[in-house]
């Protein structure tokens, strides 16, 4: 997944006059598939159906496919015609810019364009603005085959290029924080079981994030936070999943190293992988850091989380960092869900070895489709051995490729699939204006 570079939330303005933490709420498309020798069924994800939800050894009847969009509702297929006719014209998005920014105070003040945008682009990328509005969300993608919903605490901070540590105090360094850490532990709350919630290092605030470009000791409030968040996701036994986000290139060697340390406090062999980190395949390093992140995991007997994602720093990342052209990319990332599929975990923490979590995070079918393949052919290989102790987890952003995201759904092969979303900041003019430009 690609994300223009240069997107600040930090001071955008809500598309709702709510003062709650809920506009900074996000969520992502996902379809979840298990093993039945797991230590989370997916029965027990997301929902309480008592579907079964386990890989079945036996052959299906052949049944003609069904088309992917095929299961939609016509309006909301409508309406992404349209959102994608305005996006990809040059001079309609260009117009669309140029009057979100321009005019942002009036667009969400005044009522008439405020309904347009709420029953348009915010109500096709967010899932709500209160908890009830998040509820009708999870409803209404549940109908759908979806199960569940992914929740983010967007907030991601821009550092200007002239600011140092020096300028920073102490006090807004501990406001910052606690104000990342109380909204993170907050979206927590509004999980459900077992579902997803992502978070972003540099929503901690300027002194924490030049902290991650030297890759210097954090304050101890800022380790004490994230030991905070992580004990919230296991609270109550609500197992709730966190997935650390990959952030621009220069930020990523500490912030492996933050969620490592965090795999190993918290990945217990009781349950499945709490802590995830992420790895952005367009970078060239990115498949040895998953081999030795993933050999450490069972070196060290704890439980391994990985989203895999292709890349969203594209514009503001060194360009030499990269592969050279997208064959490189998708040889990277196909071959780095591979390595996850068919790692021999020694069939997981209940056998003696260690539980593994993995999210195909993708908006490429070609890349979809050779995982379920893989999956197809593990599922029937030595019984599913190299299976058990996985969970796997396909994501697509909300609003986008529903045709990768039902096609999953859909599939003979899927073996049950739990279904989020994760959508932009709900303070979406700001958001659309600047990612459209």
């Amino acid at each position: 997944m690609l994300r223009r570079s240069g997107v600040s939330l930090v001071h955008s303005l809500p598309l709702t006059p709510s003062k709650s933490i809920l506009p900074l709420i996000c969520t992502r498309n996902i379809s979840t598939q298990r093993r039945p020798n797991s230590t989370l069924s997916t029965a027990d994800s997301f929902t309480n159906s008592s579907e079964s939800s386990s890989f079945s050894h036996s052959n299906p009847t052949p049944q003609t496919p069904v088309p992917p969009l095929s299961t939609l509702p016509t309006p909301y297929l409508l309406r992404t015609i349209l959102i994608c006719t305005v996006s990809t014209s040059p001079f309609l998005s260009n117009l669309l810019t140029k009057l979100l920014l321009t005019y942002t105070t009036f667009l969400t003040s005044n009522p008439i364009p405020r309904f347009f945008l709420k029953h348009t682009f915010y109500n096709h990328f967010c899932a709500g603005n209160t908890p009830n509005e998040i509820q009708s969300t999870l409803t209404r993608l549940k109908s759908w085959g979806f199960r569940g919903i992914i929740l983010a605490y967007a907030k991601e901070v821009e550092v200007p290029a002239k600011l140092s540590r020096e300028n920073i105090s102490q006090e807004h360094l501990e406001f910052d924080i606690k104000n990342w850490k109380d909204a993170t532990v907050k979206t927590i709350e509004y999980a459900e079981p077992n579902s997803f919630v992502s978070v972003k290092y540099s929503g901690a605030g300027p002194a924490s994030v030049l902290n991650m470009e030297t890759n210097e000791p954090q304050s101890p409030l800022f380790m004490t936070a994230l030991d905070d968040i992580c004990k919230a996701a296991q609270a109550n036994g609500k197992n709730v999943k966190l997935l650390f986000d990959a952030e621009q290139t220069r930020y990523q060697d500490a912030m492996d190293g933050y969620t490592l340390h965090l795999m190993k406090r918290y990945n217990t062999p009781e349950r499945m992988p709490t802590v995830y980190n992420t790895y952005q395949m367009y970078r060239k390093i990115s498949p040895s850091n998953l081999k030795s992140h993933l050999e450490a995991a069972k070196s060290q007997g704890f439980g391994f989380g990985a989203k895999v994602v292709r890349g969203a720093y594209l514009h503001s990342d060194p360009r030499s960092t990269f592969w050279e052209g997208k064959e490189g990319t998708d040889d990277s990332y196909n071959g780095g869900i591979n390595r996850l599929l068919t790692f021999d975990n020694s069939r997981g923490a209940k056998n003696g070895g260690i539980n593994v979590g993995i999210v195909v995070a993708s908006h490429n079918q070609t890349s979809v489709t050779k995982a379920m393949d893989t999956l197809s052919h593990l599922k029937n290989e030595e019984a599913g051995r190299l299976l058990e102790g996985k969970e796997i987890t396909f994501a697509q952003l909300a609003g986008m490729a529903d045709e990768v995201s039902m096609s999953v759904i859909n599939s003979q092969e899927n073996g049950g699939v739990n279904v989020v979303k994760r959508a932009y900041n709900p303070r979406v003019v700001d958001y659309a204006g600047r990612g459209l430009s």
